[in-house]
């Protein structure tokens, strides 16, 4: 069963933001589906889901960057990143350690922050990079505010 069911209001009409959302959702999934045996599986989904965030962080701050998002918004998000980047780190430590709990923890941490981020941060994110290009933003972004 999917973490994350993906939808139509993931959608921000920002083409590469939509696709590697739509990708980040596909790792997080794979991560809750791989069996809790095979450590080495766990470990390589982990590390590509990991390594994926990081690249789509980057994009979406260059973009904030080339349209000129106020300084403030840009700093937030970056924070927003840097912190759940950490989180995730610390949940997939402790999880290695063989804490208990903490894979459920992980997933449960995945599960929200990537839907609140999408669905809230990002929209923001996306309504200001379309105001500053000029363009309309998609009508679906306007619900989940």
């Amino acid at each position: 069963m999917s973490l994350i069911q993906w939808g139509v209001d993931f959608y921000t009409g920002l083409p590469d933001i939509d696709e590697q959302h739509r990708r980040l959702v596909a790792l997080a999934n794979r991560l809750a589906d791989t069996p809790r045996s095979d450590a080495d599986v766990l470990a390589r989904a982990f590390e590509e889901l990991r390594t994926y965030v990081i690249e789509h962080f980057s994009l979406e701050e260059k973009q904030m960057t080339e349209a000129q998002i106020d300084a403030e918004h840009l700093q937030y998000h970056m924070n927003a990143h840097a912190l759940f980047a950490a989180k995730v780190t610390d949940l997939w430590g402790a999880y290695g350690r063989g804490a208990d709990g903490t894979f459920e923890e992980l997933l449960g941490f995945l599960k929200t922050w990537i839907l609140q981020h999408i669905l809230h941060t990002d929209r923001v994110m996306a309504l200001r990079i379309h105001e500053r290009l000029g363009v309309n933003a998609p009508h679906n972004m306007f619900t989940h505010f």
